[in-house]
């Protein structure tokens, strides 16, 4: 009896382990009976029936899914100008049964987003010109937050605010073309779509830096004319008013060198005028030392006038 109670208690406990699972918070479990769901799991612990039930864990987090591996991310705007757009998307699963049958039929959610996300991109992209993409205003309908705002909505199954259902009827263009856009059909729920870059490619970006240049250089060719022009212009005022201070310098110094002239005259007359002799002799005087002082040659008659005060200097 004895070696019978430990393969029960083997056999028992080997059944409560199997039959025991643990979802952990942030994940969801979906509960297969026979390959079929049969339930959800929230996070803690559950049972299942050995043998008859499987559980898939799937995460229930936020995630985030990168179009830097898309290859094919260049886009035509209404211009038809290439642009270079980077762009991510944040998703979560809202309906683990409809995710995990999607998953189960060999589809690739992520892989299925990121291509409806970027057709749907392309499409709202198309409509817009380059300076709408650019605008990051809150309040113009053609700018980048609308555009990633319609993005999101179409993903998420809204047609002008109001949500597509399941069973859409055919006969709807509009809808049925926003239904092909949805992953609602998938369980999955878009929580935000953003535009991390915008480039453009290289034969644009080389016409766009040609063009910059161009107009770059022309601006500074006209600074450098005003600068040239600016500065010819000082330079002339500047020639003016120092020929203006020059010429009342000169005129100044005229009338004081006559002034000082006529006062030099006026005391030589008042001096000499006392003794005409004298003043004849200073004058003499003067007359031998600027005909003397230099290598020329007169000829004079020794009973020149000339020379009086030297006789008188000899007979003396």
């Amino acid at each position: 009896m004895r070696k019978l109670i430990i393969p029960v208690l083997v056999i028992l406990v080997g059944v409560f382990f199997s039959s025991v699972y643990v979802v952990e918070e942030g994940s969801r479990g979906v509960v297969l009976r026979f390959n079929k769901i049969n339930a959800l799991s929230e996070p803690g612990l559950h049972f299942k029936i050995p043998g008859m039930d499987n559980v898939r864990i799937i995460d229930a987090k936020i995630q985030t899914t990168d179009s830097s591996n898309n290859q094919n991310s260049q886009f035509i705007t209404l211009e038809k100008k290439g642009l270079i757009v980077d762009y991510y998307v944040q998703w979560k699963i809202t309906d683990f049964s409809r995710y995990y049958e999607a998953i189960a039929g060999g589809y690739s959610v992520e892989n299925l987003l990121l291509a409806r996300l970027n057709g749907r991109l392309r499409a709202e992209i198309g409509k817009l010109e380059i300076t709408d993409i650019i605008n990051d205003s809150n309040d113009d309908t053609k700018s980048r937050n609308s555009l990633m705002v319609d993005v999101k909505d179409a993903l998420n199954g809204k047609v002008k605010g109001a949500v597509i259902n399941d069973d859409i009827p055919l006969d709807d263009a509009a809808a049925l073309d926003e239904s092909k856009t949805s992953m609602r059909a998938f369980g999955v729920e878009v929580i935000d779509v953003r535009i991390k870059q915008i480039n453009f490619p290289p034969e644009v970006s080389e016409s766009i830096y040609a063009r910059m240049s161009a107009e770059r250089e022309v601006v500074a060719r006209e600074q450098r004319y005003q600068g040239i022009r600016e500065a010819e212009e000082t330079r002339a005022k500047a020639n003016l008013t120092a020929t203006q201070i020059l010429s009342e310098a000169e005129r100044r110094s005229r009338i004081t060198r006559g002034e000082g002239d006529a006062s030099a005259a006026k005391l030589y007359a008042d001096a000499f005028g006392k003794d005409k002799e004298f003043f004849s002799f200073i004058r003499s005087l003067k007359a031998y030392e600027q005909s003397f002082s230099s290598d020329d040659i007169m000829v004079i008659s020794p009973d020149s006038e000339f020379f009086r005060y030297m006789k008188l200097s000899g007979t003396k």
